[in-house]
């Protein structure tokens, strides 16, 4: 992947993280019941913002190395808890919500290693 495409991707998660972090964080009773993560409003939230926060660095940021790693590390933190989720409250659906977080973020790394690439280039 080329620097190029590196940013335009790093653009393209920051694309996805602002409706999912609005809707997580404006709707989270919604969103749990959709999710089937039950009833935690208050963590949804922190996560929505979390996310949010992270967005305009992705779509924007003239480095956008930091802010893909930080992506890759909440949904690192996400997937704990949904697997803490899954594990305290006996449901599966936070699993797969977690095994989806850490696909995100296997792909999120050939981003930032490109990044990474272009940022270590004279």
């Amino acid at each position: 992947m080329d620097s190029e495409s590196a940013r335009r991707s790093a653009a393209v998660v920051g694309m996805a993280t602002l409706p999912i972090g609005a809707a997580i964080l404006l709707a989270p009773e919604r969103v749990g019941r959709a999710l089937r993560l039950g009833d935690h409003p208050v963590a949804l939230r922190v996560i929505g913002a979390a996310d949010l926060a992270l967005v305009p660095g992705l779509l924007a940021g003239r480095r956008r190395l930091p802010w893909m790693a930080a992506r890759a590390g909440l949904n690192v933190a996400i997937a704990a808890y949904c697997t803490h989720l899954a594990r305290s409250e006996g449901n599966v659906a936070p699993k797969i919500a977690a095994s989806a977080l850490m696909i995100a973020t296997a792909a999120d790394a050939r981003t930032i290693l490109a990044l990474r690439r272009d940022e270590r280039r004279p």
